[in-house]
């Protein structure tokens, strides 16, 4: 009985050992080869999707050239006035990729945007502009304004994280949502990811290696969902044993110790 007691004990000092080496983010980082450090990285660009919201802005020196290209927007203090009140808008008209990939731009009409990044989007409408409708080549800016990823488990504050620029890394969106709780598995985060063309991946990061800094999932991209899991120990603390079994499991060690103390009286 005492061996057994004394090995459970080494066994759940060990467990507890390796848990907490568990929590340490890219162990021996420092070790990594000074030439693999020092190239350049360049993660892939994000891709327009199927339901993506963009703002398309057109600019030029010659504005009043361009002012049909942008949607235009009624005064509020005259709903018959046809006349644009953008007045300094900086972010641009709203369009949806609708489930063709396409987006409808005044007079140019229908535009196939999705699986092009913003910036081959921005050249294929100045392109359609410059020289067919203006004289002179105008400033086209997209940007996907529902950059947004999602984050679960066991995290300090789960839920969806807005992304303003169009690249954030899986360590920067884990901080933005509070880092991982002490309980949440470092080793084995799930990432759900789906295309531009619909089709899905499914990636684990273990953010206790070093070359996750290198890996091609690194970075994310809009509508990413990342589900942090609970380790051993806190799953084995938060299960719930159903209240028949404990009241069984009660009466049955009362029986025993009324059992035992019968059989020592009984000696007497």
């Amino acid at each position: 009985m005492r061996k057994t007691l004394i090995l459970s004990v080494v066994i759940l000092v060990l467990s507890s050992c390796k848990e907490a080496r568990n929590v340490i983010y890219l162990k021996e980082a420092e070790t990594l080869p000074v030439e693999l450090l020092q190239q350049k990285a360049e993660p892939a660009d994000v891709k327009i999707a199927v339901g993506d919201e963009l703002s398309v802005k057109i600019e030029s020196d010659d504005q009043e050239a361009v002012a049909a290209f942008n949607r235009q927007r009624l005064s509020m203090t005259d709903s018959n006035s046809s006349f644009p009140s953008d007045g300094g808008n900086t972010e641009g008209n709203m369009y949806n990729v609708d489930n063709d990939g396409n987006i409808t731009l005044p007079v140019i009409g229908k535009v196939s945007v999705s699986g092009l990044t913003r910036f081959d989007a921005e050249r294929l409408i100045a392109s359609l502009l410059y020289p067919q409708y203006v004289k002179q080549e105008p400033v086209v800016t997209v940007r996907i304004t529902n950059f947004r990823i999602t984050v679960l488990g066991d995290v300090s504050s789960p839920g969806v994280v807005e992304v303003k620029e169009d690249r954030i890394n899986i360590l920067e969106l884990l901080a933005k949502a509070g880092d991982l709780n002490i309980t949440g598995r470092r080793d084995n985060i799930l990432l759900i990811r789906t295309n531009a063309d619909g089709t899905r991946e499914i990636f684990r990061y273990d953010l206790n290696d070093k070359y996750l800094l290198f890996s091609p999932y690194y970075y994310l991209r809009q509508n990413d969902i990342v589900y942090v899991e609970q380790n051993r120990s806190r799953a084995r603390n938060a299960y719930s044993v159903p209240s028949v079994v404990t009241f069984a499991v009660g009466l049955l060690s009362t029986s025993v110790s009324i059992a035992n103390l019968v059989v020592i009286l009984s000696r007497y």
